[in-house]
C-alpha cells in the first residue's frame, strides 16, 4: 500500500513539474521585440530598431516560415524606410502569427488537456495585445473564436467528476475562422 501511495505521489509530482516547466517556459521573444522597436521608433531612434530586428532575426523567420510567408521581408523593409505604419502593421502580424502558433498548438495538444490548456492560455495573451489595434468587429469576433477553442479543449474534471471531452471538430472550425481573421491584419 506504501508504494502505491509513493507511485501515486510521484506520478502527480512529475506531472504537475512537467506542466509547470511548460507554461513558464521563459520570456516571449516576439513581444519583447515588439515592445523593444516600438520604444525605439517612438523616438525616431531606428538604428536600435534595426539592431533589436537583427537580434531577433530567428524567430521573424521562423513565424515567417511557418504562418505567413511576408511577415520578416515586410518588417526588415519597413525598418530601414524607417516606415512607423508599416512597421507597426508588421509587428501585429508577428502577434497574429503567435495566435495562430497557439492555435494551432492547441489542436495539436487537444487530448493533453494541460498543455492545451497553455498554449490556449498564451493564445488568448497574445490577442490582448493584439486587441487594441484591431477593428470592433474583428476584435469582438476572434475574441469569441478564441473562447470557443478554450471550451473546445473540455475539461478533465476533478478526479474525473464533471469531465468533458475535447471536441475537436469543435475546435478546428473555430480555429480556422480565428486564422482567417489572422491572415487579415
Amino acid at each position: 500500500m506504501r508504494h502505491i501511495l509513493i507511485f501515486l505521489v510521484a506520478l502527480l509530482a512529475s506531472t504537475n513539474l512537467y506542466a509547470y516547466s511548460y507554461a513558464a517556459a521563459g520570456k516571449e521573444p516576439t513581444i519583447d521585440s515588439k515592445e523593444a522597436i516600438l520604444k525605439a521608433i517612438n523616438v525616431d531612434d531606428f538604428k536600435t530598431a534595426k539592431d533589436v530586428f537583427v537580434d531577433y532575426e530567428k524567430n521573424y523567420k521562423y513565424l515567417n516560415d511557418e504562418f505567413n510567408n511576408k511577415l520578416f521581408e515586410g518588417l526588415k523593409t519597413s525598418i530601414e524606410k524607417k516606415d512607423k505604419d508599416n512597421i507597426v502593421k508588421w509587428l501585429n502580424v508577428s502577434i497574429a502569427s503567435e495566435i495562430e502558433r497557439r492555435l494551432d498548438g492547441g489542436l495539436k495538444n487537444i487530448n493533453e488537456f494541460n498543455v492545451a490548456k497553455v498554449m490556449l492560455a498564451k493564445a488568448d495573451k497574445f490577442y490582448k495585445i493584439l486587441s487594441v489595434s484591431l477593428e470592433e468587429e474583428k476584435n469582438k469576433e476572434l475574441k469569441n473564436r478564441i473562447k470557443k477553442c478554450i471550451k473546445a479543449i473540455g475539461n478533465p474534471g476533478l478526479f474525473g467528476v464533471g469531465a468533458k471531452p475535447a471536441n475537436v471538430e469543435e475546435y478546428k472550425k473555430n480555429k480556422d475562422i480565428a486564422v482567417k481573421i489572422l491572415k487579415t491584419i
